[in-house]
């Protein structure tokens, strides 16, 4: 048999939009100029990743059509 001391662990959804729009006020939000660069260094990297991929698939092209 279970003690009576033990809590039971009970869900309650209003305690759960509480405790969420209290971590949310902890959040440190970037602003609309940091916002902007992550943009831009994501959007740069992938087109770099893009070139570099397209270069080195011209590259092996070449090589194999030398083999063949």
């Amino acid at each position: 048999m279970a003690s009576s001391n033990v809590k039971e662990n009970k869900f309650s959804i209003g305690k759960f939009f509480k405790s969420v729009r209290s971590e949310v006020k902890k959040v440190t939000w970037p602003t609309r100029q940091d916002v902007w660069n992550y943009t831009l260094v994501v959007l740069a990297m992938c087109a770099f990743s893009a070139i570099t991929i397209g270069l080195l698939d011209l590259i092996f092209k070449f090589l194999f059509n030398l083999l063949a």
